[in-house]
């Protein structure tokens, strides 16, 4: 039987598919990191961007196979960790929410200078996503 070691809350030692970056955020008094993945394209640049929104117990690495294949279309593709999941930090004392969510992804697209993405969300992410485009419409 095949042994997988031990991960920290952090997930330290589990490797991404992409290069992870941080954004740091203050929420409810505290000081939080995001952790994301922003992956240029791989073949001719449309000049488009897609985000991928992860769902519940699942981080943006989940995507691996599907950013690869919108990054070899010309895409730049997005992959956050939410707050709480991830590489992200995981405060045990806020208050978490879809909009919470949602204004972090904002700020997110504002760090990378994206205006506008395509959303593609899994489960939980498509509740983030719902709320995104509520609170931030075309």
């Amino acid at each position: 039987m095949e042994k997988f070691p031990a991960l920290d809350a952090g997930l330290t030692d589990f490797k991404y598919p992409f290069e992870v970056q941080e954004l740091r955020l203050k929420e409810q008094g505290h000081e939080l990191k995001m952790a994301f993945m922003d992956v240029k394209p791989s073949a001719a640049a449309s000049g488009r961007s897609v985000l991928l929104l992860h769902g519940k117990n699942f981080s943006g690495a989940y995507w691996d196979r599907t950013a690869k294949e919108l990054s070899g279309r010309g895409f730049r593709v997005i992959l956050p960790d939410q707050i709480g999941f991830g590489k992200s930090s995981k405060p045990t004392d806020i208050q978490y929410s879809f909009q919470m969510m949602a204004a972090h992804t904002k700020a997110l697209l504002d760090h990378l200078g994206l205006e506008k993405a395509a959303v593609v969300a899994h489960s939980m992410g498509g509740m983030v996503g719902t709320r995104f485009a509520l609170m931030y419409p075309a």
